[in-house]
């Protein structure tokens, strides 16, 4: 059971940001910089109650597709922002606007620094065993005053024991924000699940991150990202794990994409034309 929290620390409000589009029934918000994003999380982690922090990219996107329970979970989110040039041209396509993409990655670090000036408390949980604590290691490195307050690797959905007794260990940290980094579609359905049994106020799902930060996976290089091209990046670098995901599953959704956008169209001619002439 969620308590409210009496260790939350004050701080400055966030800045407006603009950027909110809907993509297949998905609500999505844009923010124009990290620094945004970081205020909102810093916010949700000053309120009453608890808060879900999600992304999405067109991975998510699809999965929600085929897996529509997903689609639910994304719903509860009160903070679903846009992690993929994807979904950002997505929303050109269908008449909206989102600033950016902003994917964790690139800013893990910086978000985490901006945590430790405001006292904003992290447990670390994702990643295979060693993942973690090789990512704490460079955490205490960049960030000598870091406010990391615990890790564990995420292989844990198949032992309720030892499940039990990480949730446990959370609690017992009393971390204002947990970091869940299983990956889609498992991270959502394990937040969702045990939400309640969390005395967290956030619960942040972010990827694969912890493996980027850790060393294990390679980054592609932040002009690659901006661009556009993350996705090739990495399926040239994990071809077989990554095949059906960005060719099938990228042409897939900008297919969707141009129906949507076509239909909208259409719409939109066919109620001119109907409209009385003067």
């Amino acid at each position: 059971m969620v308590h409210e929290r009496d260790d939350r620390p004050a701080g400055r409000s966030p800045q407006p940001y603009p950027g909110v589009a809907t993509i297949e029934g998905i609500g999505v918000e844009g923010f124009p910089d990290p620094a945004s994003l970081f205020e909102r999380v810093k916010l949700e982690a000053r309120k009453a109650g608890q808060s879900i922090v999600f992304y999405l990219n067109v991975h998510v996107a699809n999965t929600a597709r085929d897996r529509p329970g997903l689609k639910s979970i994304l719903a509860k989110g009160d903070v679903v922002y846009c992690d993929g040039a994807g979904i950002v041209v997505a929303a050109r396509m269908t008449g909206q606007r989102l600033p950016r993409r902003l994917t964790a990655a690139d800013w893990f670090l910086e978000m985490l620094e901006s945590f430790a000036q405001d006292g904003i408390g992290v447990f670390l949980l994702g990643g295979e065993p060693g993942v973690a604590e090789r990512a704490v290691r460079v955490i205490e490195e960049r960030i000598p005053n870091h406010t990391v307050v615990g890790w564990h690797h995420g292989f844990i959905a198949g032992d309720p024991r030892l499940e039990r007794g990480v949730i446990e260990r959370i609690n017992q940290a009393r971390p204002h924000v947990l970091i869940v980094g299983f990956g889609t579609p498992l991270q959502e359905f394990w937040i969702d699940a045990h939400r309640h049994e969390l005395d967290v106020p956030v619960l942040y799902g972010i990827g694969a991150t912890l493996d980027f930060l850790s060393g294990k996976v390679s980054r592609c290089p932040r002009w690659v990202g901006d661009m556009g091209f993350e996705w090739l990046y990495r399926l040239l670098t994990e071809p077989r794990r990554l095949f059906f995901r960005y060719t099938v599953g990228n042409a897939r959704f900008i297919g969707r994409m141009l129906f949507t956008a076509v239909r909208q169209r259409a719409a939109t001619l066919f109620k001119l034309a109907r409209r009385p002439r003067r």
